[in-house]
């Protein structure tokens, strides 16, 4: 998937965020970089993970599950699930994690 955010002109960064100040932005790209890659990618990891709750908390409980995991899968990815993956995606919903 192609990303929909319009890169700016501190690209250079690594980093596209349009409504920070370009000293601010190096700054923040440098603390970044200081990091080891096993850092950088529990970081990653722990945005998706926060990321992926938000999107099923927004979800209605009330939905049988395949309704729930597909209505996830367009919201978090932004399209619907083609024919092959109209089964459930295979990472677990919050309300399986809790059994």
């Amino acid at each position: 998937m192609v990303s929909k955010i319009e890169p700016d002109r501190y690209a250079d960064t690594g980093f596209s965020v349009a409504d920070t100040p370009p000293g601010l932005n190096a700054f923040l790209f440098q603390q970044m970089m200081r990091k080891s890659g096993a850092e950088r990618l529990i970081i990653g990891c722990q945005m998706t993970d926060s990321a992926r709750q938000l999107v099923w908390s927004g979800i209605p409980n009330d939905l049988c599950e395949s309704e729930r995991r597909i209505l996830f899968f367009k919201r978090f990815y932004g399209e619907t699930p083609s024919p092959v993956s109209q089964n459930p995606p295979l990472l677990p919903s919050p309300r399986e994690l809790r059994r």
